[in-house]
């Protein structure tokens, strides 16, 4: 029994399948600068052979407050992706697309949705509470919801399993750092608090995205440089982070090697992001009263020695410190990299694994699936 794995992002399309244990992965690829979804699904099926394939497993940003687990996709579900498109503009339309798109070729098998947001269902009221009247909670559901949780996810279990712990020992500050990016406190195995909120702009600065920005400064240019609101989210989405400050590129890369050059804007835009994940780090630390281990993932969290020694740097006191031989080691495993009083660790996210695990769990606990086993 093969799993198919389809990770549609913003302008990408993931692919990976498994056979029935999801640690045995058969072959995948990556479709890069995707301007049509539809096609790309088409030219992933034009590489495989999909006899076999007993289910597809999609990744979906946002799943609101209804999905706190993964589910098989019916018409209710795929409708509620489609109304939580207007909080991910970015990745739930494409997410559907690729969707109804695999549909079409594989129409007999179950289809899965594997939420970013549902590990996050466990932040507590305290944490997800934004300072807004109460009907705005209550009656719009206007509340941190949290993404990049298949990521978090799964970095705290491979940590459990690499060191021998339980996922329920450890207190784990996780750093997801790509193009999107986020840090997500995690106590006990469950999520505690992460700094993207109610869509994936709050929080972090990213490569095209603002993270936290003063709302008063919003209605600034809204009021006052008659932005008007459609086009200042395509700013705030597409326009700003990295690549509007640094005036150079969304690809941290590309801003490093600006910043070596002496461009002083580019310089600005590394230090700023460092600042801001050193921050999270230390508020984090407070909210579980220290913690076990910091791990980095993602592009930048597991390819860029500098941006971790960055924003590591001067926090010996909270108990980091990076090995300095350790962390330029170069290598696509998960590693250790720092320890004094906390270690310090880079892992691979492999979301796709945990997307293919949740699926094969989802339709082996679906009573309809299993009578036709």
């Amino acid at each position: 029994m093969k799993i198919l794995v389809l990770n549609a992002g913003s302008s990408s399309l993931k692919f990976d399948v498994f056979e029935s244990d999801p640690e045995h992965r058969l072959t995948g690829g990556t479709i890069e600068r995707v301007t049509d979804m539809t096609g790309a699904v088409a030219s992933v099926f034009d590489q495989l052979d999909p006899t076999g394939i007993a289910a597809v497993g999609h990744r979906v940003v946002h799943g609101g407050d209804q999905f706190t687990e993964s589910v098989i996709i019916d018409p209710a579900v795929e409708n509620a992706i489609d109304v939580l498109s207007a909080l991910a503009p970015l990745h739930n339309p494409n997410n559907l697309e690729a969707c109804r798109a695999a549909r079409t070729h594989l129409p007999l098998v179950p289809h899965v949705a594997v939420f970013d947001t549902a590990f996050h269902h466990t932040i507590p009221p305290h944490a997800y509470t934004y300072g807004l009247p109460w009907e705005y909670l209550t009656k719009k559901k206007i509340r941190r919801y949290g993404f990049h949780g298949i990521s978090h996810r799964s970095v705290s279990l491979q940590f459990a399993e690499l060191t021998g712990n339980r996922p329920e020992d450890v207190r784990l500050i996780t750093c997801h750092l790509g193009n999107g990016c986020s840090v997500c406190a995690i106590d006990k195995g469950k999520s505690i608090d992460t700094s993207m909120g109610f869509t994936p702009l709050e929080g972090l600065m990213m490569g095209t995205r603002s993270g936290d920005v003063d709302p008063g400064a919003i209605l600034h240019l809204i009021t006052h440089e008659r932005i008007k609101p459609d086009n200042l989210l395509r700013i705030l989405n597409n326009k700003s982070g990295l690549k509007g400050l640094s005036g150079v590129s969304n690809d941290m890369r590309d801003i490093l090697a600006a910043a070596g050059s002496g461009n002083e804007r580019a310089t600005l835009a590394i230090d700023a992001f460092a600042y801001r994940v050193r921050k999270y780090i230390g508020a984090y630390l407070a909210a579980m009263n220290g913690a076990d281990a910091l791990l980095f993932t993602g592009g930048i969290g597991e390819n860029s020695p500098f941006i971790r020694q960055k924003i590591c740097q001067n926090l010996h006191h909270l108990g980091i410190e990076l090995d300095s031989i350790a962390n330029l080691a170069e290598g696509q495993e998960a590693r250790w990299i720092g320890n004094a009083g906390l270690a310090v660790w880079v892992i691979p996210a492999k979301e796709e694994r945990l997307i293919a695990r949740d699926t094969l769990h989802c339709i082996l606990s679906d009573q309809t699936f299993r009578s036709q086993m």
